[in-house]
């Protein structure tokens, strides 16, 4: 199912012009249309017939030279790099991950995923370009899951010591006929599949253990996104035993004002044997937001909506979280004063520092105590923020 899109007035007319760019798959890449709250839906629907993750490529259109002229690409200039081979249509057929670098120091990558790889003509089916110290690889899922440096970012920008820091998921569209932007279900510890899939492979190899523990995952969170100590009290509501896929988890802050979060999480890719957990909802009672939804696609101004309790009127305050959860764009949670539960409207403009394309992000209403200024409850909601 489609999700909705939220933002400016004209964002039918942006979203029609998008879905031609990207059908196009334009210079830049970005595959701005989407349905983007989508969860990875046509690879949890496979057949038998199709295996998961990276495949091995026929003999023949698996070397790099195969696909030099193909590209093409030019001496000196650039060279393919890699050669992969998934399903990532989620059929009997396999596609061809190319990856290609630019000389020089941006290190810039440029991918393509090619259909009837074994024809003297194969068919592009999508390309994405100008990934500066770019990264590309196929998920456990059929998707594609790129890495770059987001230069404009708040760890890179002003900066010699550059660090990938954007992370961006594509999956097939058959309606569309290209992959489109889709984003992960995490909140927490990491807010992207790449990130995850990482993490999975440093915990098999016996680092940050932890991620193993819903309720030590549940407590980090609290810990980094509401600056709760890490001694804060935390209770398994349901689930998370070494071999559940899903817990709900409380997490009580230590601070004198209090407050309270239940953690929704899920074992990554439902794997229940050492999967990672991760964070798919964090609420609190009293508090919830109803516009967006989880998951869709956000141009700024956005109006956000929800409700909660307040005296005074303020209910708290709304924050649009980036990729390295930093706060860009933020308002005031304000309703009627009437010492109960009343709905708010929060217009929001967010401005992201990366301009050529969809990041995941977070939508957040956080609640503070009037007694010491703390968080003492939040609702966050994962969001593809253009």
């Amino acid at each position: 199912m489609q999700k909705k899109v939220y933002g400016k007035p004209m964002i039918v007319v942006m979203f029609l012009m998008l879905l031609s760019a990207l059908v196009a798959c334009s210079a830049n890449g970005s595959g701005d249309a989407t349905s983007a709250g989508n969860s990875v839906t046509n690879a949890l629907n496979t057949t038998a017939t199709v295996h998961m993750g990276e495949q091995p490529c026929p003999v023949a259109v698996s070397l790099a030279t195969y696909w030099n002229p193909i590209i093409p690409t030019q001496a000196d200039v650039n060279n393919v790099e890699k050669v992969t081979c998934a399903h990532v249509k989620n059929d009997a057929s396999l596609q061809a991950l190319i990856t290609v670098r630019a000389e020089g120091t941006g290190a810039v990558l440029d991918v393509y995923i090619y259909d009837n790889i074994t024809d003297p003509s194969p068919k592009q089916l999508f390309k994405l370009l100008g990934l500066y110290k770019g990264d590309a690889r196929i998920s456990a899922y059929n998707t594609l899951l790129t890495g770059e440096v987001d230069q404009n970012s708040s760890i890179n920008k002003n900066t010699t010591a550059l660090q990938m820091d954007l992370f961006r998921e594509f999956a097939w569209s058959e309606q569309v006929g290209t992959l489109i932007p889709v984003s992960f279900p995490g909140i927490f510890p990491d807010l992207t599949r790449y990130q995850a899939e990482a993490d999975q492979q440093q915990v098999n190899q016996g680092q940050q253990s932890w991620k193993l523990h819903a309720d030590a995952t549940a407590a980090g969170l609290a810990a980094n996104l509401l600056h709760w100590s890490l001694n804060a009290s935390t209770t398994i509501v349901s689930g998370g035993g070494p071999h559940d896929a899903n817990a709900v988890v409380t997490v009580k802050s230590t601070s004198p004002g209090g407050g309270s979060i239940k953690v929704s999480l899920s074992r990554l890719e439902n794997n229940t044997n050492n999967g990672i957990w991760s964070v798919t909802a964090v609420t609190s009672d009293g508090m919830a937001l109803t516009s967006p939804h989880s998951r869709d696609y956000l141009s700024s101004p956005i109006t956000i909506k929800g409700n909660g309790t307040s005296s005074t009127g303020k209910i708290g305050s709304i924050v649009v979280l980036d990729h390295l959860y930093k706060d860009i764009g933020h308002a005031d949670a304000t309703g009627a004063s009437n010492n109960g539960n009343t709905t708010f409207a929060a217009n929001v403009s967010f401005a992201s520092s990366f301009k050529s394309g969809l990041q995941e992000g977070l939508v957040v209403l956080y609640g503070y105590s009037s007694t010491d200024g703390s968080i003492i409850g939040a609702v966050m909601v994962k969001e593809l923020l253009s």
